[in-house]
């Protein structure tokens, strides 16, 4: 969030504290990270298909699927991982139960999908 840090240091509690300085050359806001990263990977799926094969192909070759994000945490759990909000040992994405991610990348994929022509 650097490209905006003097937002983030007015609007954020603690933002002078937590906020980022470096500025990226693009900015995606996402409350939480794993979100921001499946819409990218959507938006490159559906501009890789604007020029090679169907967007329901390349959506399904860019974004995890749901058994794919359950595993992926499932291992981090037993690696010893730990949420980056809780700071605890469990199956939950920035403090907030799987379910809500899972319905993140749900609706990311829809959206995705809305776009087929």
């Amino acid at each position: 969030m650097g490209k905006v840090i003097d937002a983030i240091k007015a609007n954020i509690p603690r933002g002078e504290e937590i906020g980022c300085v470096v500025a990226a050359d693009h900015l995606i806001a996402a409350s939480v990270s794993n979100w921001g990263g499946y819409a990218l990977a959507a938006a490159a799926a559906a501009a890789k298909s604007a020029s090679v094969g169907s967007q329901q192909e390349w959506i399904e070759r860019c974004l995890p699927s749901e058994e794919e994000e359950i595993n992926l945490l499932d291992r981090c759990v037993a690696a010893g991982c730990r949420d980056g909000v809780s700071g605890k040992v469990e199956a939950t994405v920035d403090g907030m139960p799987l379910e809500t991610s899972l319905q993140c990348l749900r609706d990311i994929r829809k959206a995705a999908l809305a776009t087929e022509e």
